[in-house]
């Protein structure tokens, strides 16, 4: 657990700067004047329809992120304290093997999808080359050695 939380960690900060700029989307994917208009900040040349595609990707990815969590909770390996504070999470290496396989599954598209993300965004113009290299790269690492920790 501890690992997955440190990894989770990583990858919001591995993010940085690309993860804030779609932070405060809504269940919908609309987006604000101000939206539009602080993204043309970066790039001028961005369209809403553009903004309308990354809002909605967004969105596909948090809700991604709603379900592994449920399905964190659901097999014990995250735990809600203010329910019971004294409940202690399972690892990994507790669950069967389909709830393992489960996991991995959801958890290895969550990868994929936060990297088509960051592809979008920078294809987009939202994101300086160099700071793109360093994401991907980071988010690559992290995603093996999120590959290597449920495999064994």
């Amino acid at each position: 657990m501890k690992k997955v939380t440190i990894t989770t960690l990583a990858i919001v900060m591995a993010m940085g700067f690309s993860t804030y700029t779609f932070a405060n989307t809504s269940t919908k994917p609309e987006f604000s004047k101000e939206e539009l208009t602080y993204l043309k900040s970066i790039n001028p040349s961005i369209t809403s329809t553009k903004v309308d595609s990354l809002m909605k990707q967004r969105n596909q990815l948090d809700e991604l992120h709603k379900q592994l969590e449920k399905l964190e909770l659901d097999y014990g390996i995250l735990v809600d304290n203010t329910k019971d504070p004294n409940k202690e999470p399972k690892i990994l290496d507790d669950l069967t093997a389909e709830q393992c396989e489960k996991h991995f599954q959801l958890s290895d598209k969550i990868w994929s999808e936060e990297l088509r993300f960051l592809d979008a965004q920078y294809k987009a113009g939202l994101i300086k080359e160099d700071d793109y290299k360093l994401d991907k790269r980071n988010f690559e690492d992290l995603r093996e050695k999120n590959s290597l920790n449920n495999a064994s």
